[in-house]
């Protein structure tokens, strides 16, 4: 009974970004608390979300499981989104399984592929044409892929340049 009125900090931030709180109980994952966890990646997308928020999900961690979520949203096999997450296969995998949290490192690459996701999808006008942009080699990056350049944040800095060079009409 004590448990159920604990809050924590992931509670309070994913109260914040519209989902309902998640209640640690003696069987992890089972239950819709465990599958809105893994969707804060589309909730990220979705909408801007205010940076307290974010620190507060990166601190706390997100949900292994938002690997599943981010490879049928980007629609990329999962060793992609192990490679950006800076995640061995063998570790994300016992992670989803025991229905535990990503790292603060892992999270917060979670929290910029999102907002590099939701900036493609304004500048290109929806997910299709922005994940298709995302996952083609592009020269202005060197030939690299703009998903290949999210697990760092220099990486990111030059993709939000150019995503901003292309609303603006700007040079590369």
């Amino acid at each position: 009974m004590k448990r159920r009125f604990t809050a924590t900090k992931k509670s309070r931030a994913s109260r914040r970004i519209g989902k309902s709180a998640t209640v640690r109980s003696a069987s992890p994952g089972r239950g819709v608390a465990a599958r809105k966890w893994a969707s804060v990646f589309r909730s990220f997308v979705a909408k801007d979300t205010p940076a307290a928020t974010k620190i507060d999900v990166i601190r706390g961690g997100v949900l292994a499981r938002v690997v599943d979520d981010m490879v049928e949203y980007l629609d990329v096999p999962k060793h992609v989104i192990f490679a950006l997450l800076h995640t061995p296969e063998s570790t994300a995998h016992r992670l989803i399984k025991d229905n535990r949290h990503l790292d603060s490192a892992a999270s917060e690459r979670v929290v910029r592929v999102a907002d590099i996701t939701r900036m493609a999808e304004e500048t290109f006008g929806g997910r299709d044409r922005a994940t298709q942009w995302l996952k083609s080699q592009n020269l202005a990056l060197g030939d690299e892929t703009p998903l290949s350049m999210l697990d760092t944040e220099p990486g990111a800095g030059e993709v939000r340049r150019l995503l901003h060079s292309i609303n603006y009409g700007g040079v590369f």
